[in-house]
């Protein structure tokens, strides 16, 4: 697995958080629609700090199951905390990478991944081991994005060069940031079937998305540096930019499409 490019833990604690509210509505529709429901065993990958995971948990009920699976242990520890503050006991947490992965084959009814695809280096060979842990008929939902299809309005050229910085280091390191566009092609080879996918792309203010976005160009322009891909002079302009970029009452921030795609082990 290639090196993660955002931060884990507490570190990366509100940036997460953060996409969640804008997000966590769209993503429990989606679950729903993709057949999520009481007695399931869900396997969800790339469980971060638990952002889902306990919401998964309630819904499959007590005579459901969770295995939530990480390859940061950080990010273990804190969804770990959620659980036992919220009193939920039917999860079980798993530090490890997708191909490290061993439990039974076939015993589970729904694998649900988000934001995980793109940082993996081989995502269609991730889709194909996810295959043989599901049950026949078995759902697998993934919701990617489409980094490029961002958009600022008006224009923030600030946002947008940091954006595209974004895309960049993620090439650099073999990922694809924009694998939301190619994801249903990409479960189709993998042989899942009867594919049922939508686009979802929220929309808050602009000065909400400066504080979002802030986040994570300080978690990201420290690998960009060490990458070469902008300099120490640079990345402190560029914190700085978008700190002082206007917020007026009539701009707004269009997040890049999110593809949500499930289909079945058939």
């Amino acid at each position: 697995m290639t090196e993660y490019v955002l931060e884990v833990g507490k570190k990366g604690f509100d940036r997460l958080a953060f996409l969640n509210n804008v997000f966590g509505d769209h993503s429990r529709n989606f679950l729903v629609r993709s057949g999520l429901g009481k007695g399931k065993s869900v396997l969800e990958l790339g469980c971060g700090t638990g952002s889902m995971t306990t919401w998964l948990a309630e819904q499959v009920g007590s005579t459901g199951r969770v295995i939530a699976v990480d390859a940061s242990e950080k990010q273990i520890d804190i969804a770990r905390q959620a659980a036992v503050k919220n009193k939920i006991e039917n999860i079980q947490f798993v530090c490890s990478t997708i191909e490290s992965l061993d439990f039974p084959d076939s015993s589970i009814d729904l694998a649900y991944s988000r934001f995980l695809l793109m940082h993996l280096d081989d995502p269609k060979q991730a889709l194909i081991k996810i295959k043989k842990h599901l049950k026949p008929k078995g759902v697998i939902a993934c919701e990617e994005p489409h980094a490029a299809s961002l958009v600022t309005t008006p224009r923030n050229e600030h946002i947008m060069r940091f954006n595209e910085y974004f895309i960049q280091l993620g090439k650099m390191r073999g990922l694809d940031f924009n694998i939301g566009d190619k994801l249903f092609s990409m479960l189709g080879t993998a042989g899942y079937s009867n594919l049922q996918a939508c686009f979802v792309q929220p929309v808050i203010s602009m000065a909400e998305a400066i504080d979002f976005v802030r986040m994570g160009a300080s978690e990201i322009l420290p690998a960009a540096v060490k990458s070469g891909l902008v300099n120490e002079k640079e990345a402190k302009q560029m914190l700085c930019d978008l700190q002082n970029s206007e917020s007026g009452s009539d701009s707004y921030y269009t997040f890049p499409r999110q593809a949500q795609i499930f289909g079945y082990n058939q």
